[in-house]
């Protein structure tokens, strides 16, 4: 792309009404946050706060409303990524919170939403790095010393799940295949990971609607933005599937569900992970559930939806036999 924006500086990428990148590093983007402070929840009474949850990185923390006789036992963890394109969004995103508590309420599990830095100022694969960061502080309270008493007070470290959705889900992945070569420390590993409509590319796309192959354009056009250097859609960071990738059996973890759009230009993707991953000679159990019908995102758009209300309670069950 050879456009010039103000003063001369070259566009290398442009997804009009999304986000715009100039050749000399500067990044406008458009879609706009709708900022939602931390609070207690009045649909869920799950209570929130902002936290530093590792080097460079904050994120919110949610905690399940204490029932009348209090919590009985500690709570399970899930660690979340939110999605964007590696480049948009936020866990402070109105849409992402809301999610978030309704994850808490109905899984009734301390959620932490990291707020990573986004590509391309941080690119893939450096990104990541504040995924690593993030688990790595989770663990560090593990010994009761840590420094946020939520956790320390409620957290089950024997039951810590990863998470996200979409370039999140992507995130999660990786962080849970790194979680399967290093230790976390203080003896916490990985249970289970959760894949909502997981950005992979690489192959054949789904039956999608026309809306569904446009943005499956325009992440594949987005890609080499957000990793420069990157070898294509085969690349293993973004088709964990490709011949040459890291084998999935080394993933670190011993559960997995993976959720779809029965729309979604990339629901064969999410498939093939859990084809791959049960062929891998990975020790553990994977589960798929589809949304008949939905496209790439649709529970932030349409949270209270049947379908939305659904795909929360299985993640929730997923999560409550780990």
């Amino acid at each position: 792309m050879s456009d010039a924006g103000d003063g001369g500086d070259e566009v290398i990428h442009d997804a009009p009404n999304f986000i715009r990148v100039y050749k000399s590093g500067r990044v406008e983007r458009f879609l706009r946050i709708d900022f939602a402070p931390p609070s207690t929840d009045a649909a869920t009474g799950v209570t929130s706060k902002d936290v530093v949850a590792g080097d460079g990185v904050s994120g919110r923390l949610y905690l399940p409303a204490t029932p009348c006789g209090g919590y009985v036992g500690r709570l399970p963890v899930l660690v979340f990524f939110h999605g964007g394109g590696f480049c948009l969004g936020s866990a402070f995103d109105a849409a992402t919170h809301g999610h978030a508590n309704r994850l808490a309420a109905r899984a009734g599990a301390i959620v932490v939403s990291v707020e990573y830095r986004l590509a391309p100022e941080r690119p893939v694969p450096a990104l990541y790095g504040d995924a690593w960061a993030a688990l790595q502080w989770v663990a560090s309270h593990a010994d009761g010393q840590g420094e946020e008493p939520w956790l320390t007070a409620h957290a089950d470290f024997g039951r810590v799940h990863v998470g996200g959705e979409s370039a999140g889900a992507n995130i999660a992945h990786h962080a849970a295949m790194r979680a399967g070569a290093e230790e976390l420390g203080h003896g916490v590993k990985v249970n289970s990971l959760v894949l909502i409509h997981p950005y992979f590319l690489g192959g054949d796309s789904s039956e999608s609607d026309e809306m569904g192959m446009a943005l499956l354009r325009e992440l594949i056009r987005l890609w080499p933005v957000v990793c420069p250097g990157t070898s294509g859609c085969d690349d293993p960071w973004i088709n964990p599937m490709a011949d040459g990738a890291p084998s999935l059996s080394v993933l670190g973890c011993r559960r997995a569900l993976v959720c779809i759009g029965g729309k979604d230009a990339m629901r064969g993707r999410g498939k093939l992970y859990c084809e791959k991953l049960r062929e891998s000679g990975w020790q553990g159990e994977v589960e798929i559930w589809e949304a008949d019908g939905q496209g790439h995102g649709f529970h932030l758009l349409w949270p209270t939806c049947t379908q939305a209300e659904a795909q929360v309670q299985t993640i929730a069950e997923f999560l409550s036999h780990g």
